[in-house]
């Protein structure tokens, strides 16, 4: 006995689905231009606190500084927070929801 399927998996069009597009990372320079409620990426917000980015996830599911914003499945970072240091070590700053 034979099971043929309609429609075929091609493995090109699964790698083709599974890449994801990411915005390209501003410049140090060009972030700091902006203006402190801006929002900026995990990738960013990794440059400014010399972090990164798994650490900063790691961060996140403690509730540890610096503050972010979730959007659906997007993670965002205001500017003007990663700038302010946490007032003390473990600074349970959290999310903002």
């Amino acid at each position: 006995m034979t099971i043929t399927s309609t429609n075929p998996v091609r493995k090109d069009n699964f790698a083709a689905s599974s890449s994801r597009r990411r915005a390209p990372t501003r410049s140090l320079e060009e972030i700091y231009k902006l203006p402190s409620i801006a929002l900026v990426t995990p990738g960013e917000a990794s440059l400014i606190t010399q972090l990164t980015e798994s650490a900063l996830a790691v961060r996140r599911s403690k509730g540890e500084w610096p503050c972010y914003l979730k959007f659906g499945r997007l993670v965002r970072y205001r500017l003007g927070d990663l700038l302010r240091t946490p007032r003390k070590e473990g600074d349970l700053s959290g999310s903002e929801q």
